[in-house]
């Protein structure tokens, strides 16, 4: 009787951008700094510092970049970084914003690139009112609805991501979509009974 022996297949070459066992935090940096600002951007809305965020992550990332397993790819460990750098700033901004109800003074003014005034505002309220929305959401949902909306990533590559089976992404996505419209037709209702 001949007795088979299963060995495990040879990986496929990894990518370079991927294999922190090579890269320096000085490549790391260079290769992804740009991704991290745009999920930074997506995750966290208008309210987040996005250099500061983007600070506080690389500092997490050179402070740990040794630790990486390389296990998964690296991309997956930095948004993951990220979703957590995002998420506390986010918390931060709740409480301003609820010491400044308290108190009545605005803490943080949104700087305006806009050519005039009216443009700023209306512009300032839609992201405000995006953003509010997708505040409401629980946070794997909202992760969801931005990398596949905002970062235009697959299903799969969600999945990988955020280490789920790709059935599980799926459902979060169709919830998702289904809590941030009607969250988002409530919103409106709102705004309109208030003019």
């Amino acid at each position: 009787m001949t007795r088979f022996v299963l060995r495990p297949l040879p990986r496929a070459p990894a990518d370079p951008e991927d294999s922190p066992t090579d890269l320096s935090f000085d490549d790391v940096y260079r290769l992804h700094a740009k991704r991290v600002v745009l999920w930074i951007g997506r995750l966290g809305g208008p309210r987040i510092d996005a250099d500061e965020a983007l600070q506080e992550v690389f500092i997490t990332v050179n402070r740990r970049l040794s630790e990486f397993r390389g296990e998964g790819k690296l991309t997956t460990w930095l948004f993951r970084v990220t979703a957590r750098v995002v998420a506390n700033h986010r918390r931060s901004a709740r409480r301003r914003s609820f010491w400044t109800r308290v108190t009545g003074q605005r803490l943080d003014a949104l700087p305006s690139n806009q050519p005039t005034p009216a443009e700023a505002l209306e512009e300032r309220e839609a992201a405000e009112r995006f953003y509010r929305v997708l505040d409401d959401l629980p946070e794997h949902y909202r992760q969801v609805l931005v990398l596949f909306e905002l970062e235009e990533m697959t299903t799969e590559e969600i999945a990988r991501t955020l280490a789920r089976p790709p059935v599980t992404v799926r459902v979060w996505l169709h919830r998702a979509r289904a809590q941030f419209t009607k969250r988002w037709l409530h919103d409106r209702r709102q705004q309109e009974g208030r003019r």
